[in-house]
């Protein structure tokens, strides 16, 4: 998960471990996916405030938005279990918190997740350019409205 979110790799137990807290004590709200098979954890989904630069983009301006994030453990994926757990989140933005719209982005070079994104009917706004730890990225901005 880490190399598709631009983090380096976890190299043990100690820095998973740290990863977990910070994600569990940072962000705004998160969910970890458990897969009933196992009950092991194999992902998360993450809802925040809608980054400024990203909210004052048109057509985004004066509408209310949420950004969602989201990961999931490589031997997991293509199995449509990410894809069930973002239209239940997605449809909890829209229907029970009246979001406007969703947000959701994903560097360039992540596939998987663009291709998601996309058959959950998200259109691409805008591209960003940026450094991170000295490292160039560019991260594809893209938004799903309320139907």
């Amino acid at each position: 998960m880490c190399r598709m979110m631009g983090r380096a790799l976890m190299p043990n137990t100690e820095a998973a471990r740290w990863n977990f807290n910070w994600l569990k004590d940072k962000e705004e709200r998160g969910y970890a996916l458990v897969y009933k098979e196992n009950n092991r954890v194999i992902g998360n989904l993450t809802i925040t405030s809608v980054m400024e630069e990203v909210a004052s983009m048109e057509p985004l301006v004066c509408q209310k938005g949420k950004s969602l994030s989201f990961s999931i453990g490589r031997q997991y994926q293509r199995r449509g279990l990410m894809e069930e757990a973002m239209r239940a989140v997605i449809h909890h933005l829209f229907y029970t918190e009246g979001v406007d719209y969703i947000h959701c982005s994903c560097y360039s070079f992540n596939a998987p997740s663009r291709e998601l994104q996309k058959k959950l009917g998200f259109q691409h706004i805008a591209t960003l350019q940026f450094t991170e730890d000295g490292q160039e990225l560019t991260s594809e901005e893209n938004v799903l409205w309320r139907p």
